[in-house]
């Protein structure tokens, strides 16, 4: 809370300690309950260690105030793991996955346009549900993006979120009605709430059938996609990392390791010296 996180990263993070810290707490029953997990999993995961992170932090907040006597956090490293290669779409499936929801179909406007906001902006499916009405600046061309730890960012858009805009929001006049509450918020649900992450989900697992997908693709996918396109066309990582709301440039500098293969290939065919002599 002191840090100023989001609701859903705390109850992340009160979900990874409370196994650990049920009263009474002692150091060994820490190293037995972190022996069980690690036989249960892989030292090599992300849940792990994320896992592990979340609890140091506590054990080192415990020592800070007074309830423990020494700093235990300092008794386990945190297990080194594999990255992922994060799932990325081409531009021609990119566009299929956006234009799979036709506009003259019940919620399609407002489907494409979460879509949009996914993939033309970058966001994370938190940050789209959570857009208010006010943080459309149409006339710059910006939307007002609240990022973890009520982080505001201003992210431009083009032409296609601008005609999605353009198609929702007479729709949602009409056809959505807020509930108390949920008037300042874009995108609203058949009953009238602000659009969850769980239903975000589910519409762009739906999206992907219908344009004919045939990997599964995630909400954090089209931002992955964001972020490589922009990358490859050669876009500076200082600028994507302000778009993306990354805290710290080596977050946003995982995409190069990613991108590893294709950068090998946009140099090979860009830069003088690599190209191979003509015949």
């Amino acid at each position: 809370m002191e840090k100023g996180l989001a609701p859903a990263t705390l109850q992340a993070y009160r979900r990874d300690v409370s196994p650990f810290v049920e009263a009474p707490i002692s150091l060994r029953t820490l190293q037995e309950r972190l022996a069980t997990l690690s036989q249960a999993s892989e030292w090599q995961s992300i849940t792990l260690a994320r896992k592990l992170s979340a609890l140091r932090s506590f054990l080192r907040f415990l020592h800070e105030q007074g309830y423990l006597p020494e700093d235990w956090s300092a008794l386990w490293e945190s297990p080194r793991f594999w990255r992922k290669v994060p799932v990325y779409l081409t531009p021609e499936e990119a566009t299929r996955l956006i234009e799979a929801y036709p506009l003259h179909k019940r919620h399609g406007a407002r489907n494409r346009l979460l879509l949009e906001l996914l993939y033309s902006c970058g966001l994370r499916v938190s940050e789209a549900c959570h857009l208010e009405l006010s943080d459309l600046l149409l006339e710059e061309g910006f939307l007002r993006v609240r990022g973890k730890g009520q982080k505001v960012r201003f992210v431009p858009f083009g032409c296609k979120l601008q005609e999605a805009v353009e198609a929702y929001l007479p729709l949602r006049a009409s056809q959505y009605k807020p509930k108390p509450g949920a008037q300042k918020y874009l995108l609203l649900s058949q009953k009238g709430g602000p659009l969850t992450r769980i239903q975000a989900y589910t519409l762009v697992q739906e999206a992907a059938k219908l344009a004919g997908l045939e990997r599964p693709v995630h909400p954090h996918a089209l931002r992955h996609s964001y972020a490589t396109h922009l990358l490859l066309a050669g876009m500076d990582i200082a600028y994507l990392q302000h778009l993306l709301g990354h805290s710290a440039l080596t977050t946003t500098q995982h995409y190069l390791h990613y991108l590893a293969s294709d950068l090998a290939e946009v140099v090979q065919r860009y830069h003088p010296r690599a190209k191979a002599a003509p015949k």
